[in-house]
C-alpha cells in the first residue's frame, strides 16, 4: 500500500536520473553526409527496450555565402518512472563549420508536459554567448583549440583514432551540459565492422571519460566520415542508426530499473526513520572519499576503490532544535572552504536581485541562522512543486517547480543571499516503492555555527531535519551524478 508520503517521494526521487537520460540524449549519431541523404533515424533504447527515436534532417551548404551545414534533430522519448508515464520532446538545431565540425550556432528546446526549456548559443571569435529563454545572456570565454562538438561530425576522433591510430587522446571541449570548457579523455578500444540499417561501416571504438563524474561511455565512430554510429552507456541507454520503422516499433521504457534498487525491508512511516544500518555495494559517480561518507549523523566502514564502494553505513540524524545557532543579521567571519558556500555559482545564483529580495523578505526578523534557514526551507517546500525538470536556482524559482537537486539549489541560493553558508548534497534515500527500495536523491545542508552542518530536505517537506533513510555520498559539484547499485541490504532500523 502506498502512503501519501511515498506519493510525495514519487515526484522527486527520479529527478537526477532523468536529467542524465536527457543529457545523454543530446549525443545521437547519424549516417555519413557523404551518402547525400537528407533524413535519418536513430533508435533509442533504455535497458534493451526501444522507447524513443531521433529524426534528423541535414541541409548541405547551398552556396559560398552560406558555408555552414545545418542539422535539425527531433527526438521523442517515452518511459515510465515511479508509476508516471513521461513523454519528452526535444529539438536541436546546429550550424556547423564542415572544416572542423565545430558548431557556430546551437538552439535547443525541450518539452515535457507543460514544462518547456529553451536556449541558444552563438559563437563569435573566442567567445560563446549563451542565451536561455527569458533570462539574461552570459558570455563564456573559449581558450584556443577549444572544440565545439555537435551531434553528428567528430573529425578529431576520426583523425586521431581512425587514421593516426592513437591509443588515447585528451581534448579541450566546451561541455554543453555544464557550460564549461573541460578536458575530456578518450581511449581506443579497437576497430570493428558494424552493420546498421543494412549498411556495413568500418568503425573505430572509443571510450569517453566524463571529467566531472568519471562515467565511461562507449562510441562507435565511422572511420571514413567521423560519424558516431552507436553509443552505449553504463546507465542502460543505447542509441544506434535505424530506419523509418523505428517510429512504429516503440514501446514504453521503464526508468525505475535504473532509479531504484530493491531492499529487504518495507517501512511505512518513512519520515520518522530515526536510525538505519545498511550494507551497501555500489558504484558512485563522481567517486566519493571517506570524508564524504563520514559526517555528523552518518558513518561508513568499508572500502572505496575508485568509484566502487562496499561496506556498512550507520545513519542516525538527530532532530536539531536550533541550539547555539549563530545570530542572524550580524556580520560573521568565515574562512577557507566555508567562504565557498556563501558565494554564487553557475547553478546557485545567490547574487541576483530576485533571489536576494525574496530572501530578505522571508528572513526579516529572524533571531538566528536556524530560524532564518527554516523559514527559507519552508517557503521552498510550500511554493515550489516537484517535477523532473532540472534547472538552476533562478530557473526553479521562476518556473515554480523543479527536481530535487534544483529545489535544493534554490534553498542554497536563498541561504547564501541571507549570509548563511549552504550547499547541496547527493546520495540515496529509502523509499517504500516496490516493497522497500533505495533511490537517487539530492538535498541540502545548512551551516548554523558550532554545531556544524544541518541537513534538510525541502522536496520531502522535511524542512528542519532529514529522516535517517538518507545516505550521503558527497557534495553536489556537477549536474550529472550516477549510482549503479549492486546491493543495499537493511540490517536494522528504528522509528521515532
Amino acid at each position: 500500500m502506498k502512503t501519501h508520503i511515498s506519493s510525495s517521494r514519487n515526484r522527486i526521487t527520479v529527478t537526477l536520473f532523468v536529467t542524465q537520460f536527457v543529457t545523454l540524449m543530446t549525443c545521437s549519431c547519424y549516417l555519413p553526409a557523404q551518402e547525400r541523404m537528407e533524413k535519418y533515424f536513430i533508435g533509442i533504447e533504455l535497458n534493451g527496450v526501444l522507447c524513443g527515436y531521433s529524426e534528423v534532417i541535414i541541409t548541405q551548404p547551398q552556396a559560398p555565402s552560406t558555408p555552414y551545414l545545418n542539422i535539425d534533430q527531433k527526438t521523442y522519448i517515452s518511459f515510465k518512472a515511479i508509476g508516471r508515464e513521461i513523454s519528452q520532446k526535444q529539438l536541436f538545431t546546429y550550424s556547423i563549420d564542415p572544416a572542423d565540425g565545430n558548431f557556430t550556432y546551437h538552439e535547443s528546446h525541450m518539452e515535457q508536459g507543460d514544462q518547456k526549456i529553451a536556449a541558444t548559443m552563438t559563437v563569435v571569435d573566442d567567445s560563446l554567448y549563451l542565451q536561455p529563454e527569458d533570462q539574461a545572456a552570459s558570455t563564456i570565454y573559449l581558450p584556443e583549440n577549444t572544440l565545439l562538438p555537435n551531434t553528428m561530425f567528430f573529425p578529431h576522433l576520426k583523425t586521431d583514432f581512425g587514421i593516426r591510430g592513437l591509443d588515447s587522446a585528451t581534448y579541450r571541449i566546451f561541455n554543453v551540459r555544464t557550460g564549461k570548457v573541460e578536458d575530456f579523455v578518450y581511449y581506443k578500444l579497437g576497430v570493428e565492422q558494424i552493420e546498421l540499417n543494412n549498411t556495413v561501416f568500418e568503425a573505430v571504438i572509443v571510450q569517453e571519460r566524463d571529467p566531472t563524474t568519471g562515467v565511461l561511455i562507449t562510441y562507435w565512430i565511422d572511420r571514413d566520415s567521423g560519424l558516431r554510429l552507436k553509443m552505449e552507456s553504463k546507465t542502460g541507454i543505447r542509441m544506434y542508426l535505424s530506419d523509418l520503422s523505428v517510429m512504429e516499433r516503440l514501446s514504453t521504457g521503464n526508468w525505475d530499473d535504473l532509479i531504484f534498487v530493491r531492499t529487504n525491508e518495507e517501512i511505512g512511516d518513512i519520515r520518522n526513520i530515526s536510525s538505519m544500518r545498511v550494507q551497501a555495494d555500489l558504484d558512485a559517480f563522481p567517486g566519493p572519499g571517506m570524508e564524504d561518507l563520514n559526517v555528523e549523523g552518518q558513518s561508513f566502514e568499508g572500502s572505496i576503490d575508485g568509484n566502487s564502494l562496499k561496506g556498512l553505513f550507520e545513519v542516525e540524524h538527530h532532530h536539531y532544535k536550533g541550539e547555539d545557532a549563530l545570530s542572524f543579521g550580524k556580520q560573521h567571519s568565515f574562512a577557507g572552504d566555508m567562504q565557498t558556500y556563501l558565494q554564487p555559482e553557475v547553478l546557485i545564483e545567490s547574487e541576483v536581485t530576485e533571489i536576494q529580495e525574496l530572501a530578505l523578505r522571508l528572513t526579516k526578523g529572524s533571531e538566528d541562522f536556524w530560524e532564518a534557514a527554516c523559514r527559507l526551507s519552508t517557503w521552498v517546500a510550500e511554493h515550489i512543486e516537484g517535477s523532473i525538470m532540472f534547472g538552476s536556482a533562478l530557473e526553479t524559482l521562476q518556473r515554480g517547480n523543479g527536481a530535487c537537486g534544483s529545489q535544493s539549489m534554490l534553498l542554497a541560493a536563498l541561504c547564501r543571499a541571507s549570509g548563511i553558508p549552504a550547499r547541496v548534497v547527493w546520495g540515496c534515500v529509502y523509499t517504500p516503492e516496490y516493497g522497500g527500495s533505495f533511490g537517487h536523491h539530492g538535498w541540502s545542508e545548512v551551516y548554523v555555527g558550532e554545531v556544524g552542518w544541518i541537513p534538510v530536505d525541502v522536496t520531502f517537506h522535511e524542512t528542519d531535519y532529514v529522516d535517517s533513510g538518507h545516505i550521503r555520498l558527497g557534495v553536489l559539484l556537477t549536474n550529472s551524478t550516477l549510482i549503479n547499485y549492486r546491493e543495499m541490504k537493511i540490517l536494522d532500523y528504528a522509528s521515532r
